[in-house]
């Protein structure tokens, strides 16, 4: 082999060397380790987010209505003058008078109390709104947090390949220059640094995307940075099915929600048996007759419940609604259980399929490279096997970072102890196949559905 044949091999493996050298290194920082710091941005997320805010107004609003309606309704007061004739007679004639008239309503006993408990606990509901909200929110922090992380290493990790590319596209130059490779080679390479760039701006875009969603869910300015110095890894889910379940059916807003229904419709059953009572009024007055002697009056007046078809529809109502908020509650917790199941299923297949990259598939995609460099030294391969191999040994880095960030994401929602649909697995099964095919970094390890089609760019592993 010629010196220049020797000296390009030897800046192929001084390059892939540096490329390997992030992966020998050890282990990253877990994300962990800055809790204090998504710690601190939730906080101020739930003092500063305008849906949160504008939810604590609606639950002290929703407090004040409790005390209106165990009051008793406003007293009615009225001024009347009576004349007997034309003219004006007072204090000439007996039946001419000057009288002030006040009057009251009074629900049957029980009525105002039970109306006042039914909005006080519309009002313990109003506050399960505000804490699914705060739950909510904190989830979608800690979420766009790490998929700011995942964003900022994944365009860290393609620079690293850019670097790479660059170093890979001289030496293929300079053995076509001496005769020793194909204009091919340096084509390929040449392409290769052209889609790198591709990936490298949209990759800058979705970090950008990412700060602006945590200043926007932290109500910071548009231009607000935000520096990061986690890196991600796997976090093992603790505890069984069984003691998950317990601490997410205590925190669950949407089962102490339907908890608190069933003891409204409870109270809503009272008051529409109560409804069958009558309810009633007092009336007094003072008539003034000039220089005659003064007369008043006083009375008291009931509501007769005489249409007790209508009384007897609204009661049926309220049992029929109580009934059906029993079955809710019971709908709830057996949908919390399935949710919690689907994403304890997710985490621990993340773990594993993360496991199986940490420890297994990038090891071994590095001895792939090793092998290609040799065998391409001695010329049993062609250069483009050596791409190859470097494409995979990327795109599998790739796919392990989608794979630690959709972990976390996926631990998020389970502390969120949402009822709603949760974000795919990460598909990792295909991103060593896309690379075999010749492509550059084409990734097909985007967050989606298991099972779904492979495809997609590093520049959308950030989504």
């Amino acid at each position: 082999m010629s010196v220049v044949a020797k000296g390009s091999v030897g800046a192929i493996v001084l390059a892939l060397a540096v490329c390997a050298a992030p992966l020998r290194a050890g282990a990253p920082p877990s994300v962990a380790s800055e809790a204090p710091l998504l710690g601190s941005l939730i906080d101020e997320a739930l003092a500063r987010n305008p849906e949160v805010v504008a939810a604590q107004d609606a639950v002290s609003a929703a407090r004040s209505r409790p005390d209106q309606a165990r009051s008793l309704p406003n007293p009615m007061l009225s001024l009347v003058y009576t004349n007997d004739g034309w003219s004006p007679t007072l204090g000439a004639r007996d039946m001419t008078t000057l009288a002030f008239m006040g009057g009251q309503d009074l629900p049957y006993p029980g009525k105002r109390r039970l109306r006042g408990d039914i909005l006080a606990r519309e009002a313990e509901q109003v506050e399960q709104q505000l804490e699914r909200l705060r739950l909510g929110v904190a989830a979608r922090v800690k979420r766009a947090y790490y998929g700011l992380v995942l964003s900022r290493d994944l365009l860290d990790l393609i620079r690293e390949q850019e670097e790479i590319w660059k170093q890979i596209e001289g030496v293929a130059r300079a053995r076509y220059v001496v005769g020793q490779g194909a204009q091919q080679d340096v084509l390929r390479v040449q392409i290769e640094v052209t889609r790198i760039e591709q990936l490298r701006t949209e990759q800058e875009a979705e970090v950008e995307i990412r700060v602006a969603e945590l200043n926007r869910l932290l109500d910071r300015p548009a231009v607000s940075a935000l520096e990061t110095q986690a890196r991600l890894t796997v976090r093992p889910v603790e505890g069984n099915l069984d003691d998950i379940l317990d601490r997410l059916g205590g925190i669950s807003p949407e089962l102490k929600s339907a908890s608190v229904g069933v003891e409204r419709a409870a109270l809503a059953v009272a008051l529409a048996r109560k409804e069958f009572k009558p309810d009633f009024s007092v009336q007094a007055g003072y008539m003034n007759r000039g220089g005659l002697d003064p007369m008043w009056q006083a009375g008291v007046g009931i509501s007769v419940p005489l249409y007790r078809k209508r009384l007897s529809a609204g009661l049926a109502e309220s049992e029929a609604q109580a009934r059906a908020v029993e079955r809710l509650v019971e709908s709830v917790r057996l949908q919390l259980r399935f949710r919690t199941q689907e994403r304890l299923a997710q985490l621990k297949a993340t773990e594993r399929i993360a496991t199986l990259y940490g420890q297994g598939i990038i090891p071994q995609d590095r001895m792939s490279v090793d092998a290609a460099v040799a065998n391409y030294q001695t010329g049993k391969v062609p250069f483009i096997a050596v791409l190859e191999a470097l494409t995979t040994l990327y795109n599998d880095r790739a796919t392990h970072l989608a794979l630690l960030a959709n972990h976390e994401k996926t631990r998020a929602s389970l502390e969120e102890a949402s009822l709603e649909e949760t974000s795919g697995m990460v598909s990792a099964g295909a991103s060593g196949m896309a690379a075999v095919g010749g492509s550059s970094l084409s990734l097909a390890g985007t967050e989606m559905r298991a099972g779904a089609p492979a495809s997609g760019s590093m520049g959308r592993m950030g989504q």
